[in-house]
């Protein structure tokens, strides 16, 4: 919260109350932190003969819990948090300051959350959100949320542009070692004669393409409009991207597959059977065979080791929007508050608005 000092005018006077006097106002009276005894839930956890672990768990409402859910992580401050949230509502129905699938495990079987009436969760491809939602929801559909799978794609994509713009980064610094270099010897020839040594300016000279960028230049610029299809290109985009698909083909062989990817991913293709997903998706996997692209194959291989929760997706088009619009609105709430200094009280603030 801002805690700088605030002009209040009384009887004619203007007296300054400072910031931190109005947020102890807020949160001490006018909310109801110091009235709520139940805000922060604490359970104890043996683990083997070590001594008792304390798992925090900031929020816990058992009735938001539903037949759609979703299961996420968030990092708030120093702690990585695991949050379950209600699809269907929008609400959290549980954030533990944990991404231990033991403590997880015990945090539900302690509180006798209904997990029996879940139906289907989205996650992400991590594997402890695979086993908690394996061992611990075994009836649940579980569900590859498209944009984690839209990520890790674009994230490969850009690898590519990346790669070839640490070649370009290379060349120069090669040059400036050989001018150190070159340097370095004029230097030694100088004292041999007795000559006076004038240092010189390194300069780098670089190829320009036909729209006047460097090649360093071209290939920082491109990073935005790869993430666009070409019909959503403006003029200058569409005459940048000729350019670099025309000298970097590998580029373009990765823009035309993940577009090839995308496609597959659009609603238009919610509720086609199963064997055309099947059919589609494995002659996607034969193209990126063909291209034999390092970043790709290495993307290729995450969606075959996903492809069942993957393929649940065309079911009925179920994605983990909602988990990623907490995240975002946490998010905002640490922003306005420069942070999250009074963790207590953060988290009283979340459970009030989220859950």
């Amino acid at each position: 919260m801002d805690c700088s000092p605030l002009n209040i005018t009384s009887y004619g006077k203007a007296l300054q109350v400072k910031g931190s006097t109005i947020y102890r106002w807020y949160r001490d009276v006018l909310s109801d932190y110091a009235r709520d005894k139940t805000m922060m839930h604490k359970h104890d956890v043996i683990k083997g003969n070590r001594a008792a672990a304390v798992i925090e768990v900031p929020i816990l409402k058992p009735e938001n819990f539903g037949t759609k859910m979703a299961i996420d992580e968030k990092h708030i401050g120093e702690d990585i948090c695991t949050v379950i949230s209600n699809r269907q509502t929008g609400k959290i129905a549980l954030l533990t300051k944990s991404l231990n699938y033991t403590d997880i495990k015990e945090v539900f079987l302690h509180n006798k959350l209904p997990l029996a009436n879940i139906e289907s969760i989205t996650r992400d491809f991590s594997g402890l959100f695979e086993k908690v939602c394996t061992e611990l929801m075994p009836q649940a559909i579980q569900i590859g949320d498209k944009f984690h799978v839209i990520r890790n794609m674009m994230d490969a994509h850009q690898s590519v542009r990346i790669r070839y713009r640490q070649k370009e980064l290379e060349k120069r610094r090669k040059a400036f070692q050989d001018f150190k270099l070159a340097q370095h010897n004029r230097l030694i020839e100088c004292e041999k004669t007795g000559q006076k040594f004038k240092p010189e300016k390194f300069h780098y000279k670089e190829q320009r393409m036909s729209n006047g960028e460097t090649l360093l230049e071209l290939l920082a610029r491109s990073r935005y409009l790869l993430y666009k299809y070409p019909g959503q290109w403006n003029k200058y985009q569409k005459r940048r991207a000729e350019i670099l698909f025309d000298t970097f083909p590998q580029i373009n062989q990765t823009y035309l597959l993940c577009n090839q990817f995308r496609n597959l991913l659009s609603t238009i293709n919610i509720g086609k059977h199963y064997l055309q997903i099947d059919k589609e998706l494995h002659q996607w996997y034969e193209e990126v065979d063909k291209a034999d692209i390092d970043e790709m194959s290495n993307f290729k291989s995450m969606v075959e080791s996903n492809e069942d929760i993957i393929r649940n997706y065309f079911i009925s088009g179920e994605t983990n929007a909602i988990a990623e619009a907490i995240n975002s609105k946490i998010q905002k709430l640490l922003t306005s508050n420069n942070g999250n200094r009074d963790k207590d009280f953060f988290f009283f603030r979340i459970r009030q608005f989220y859950a």
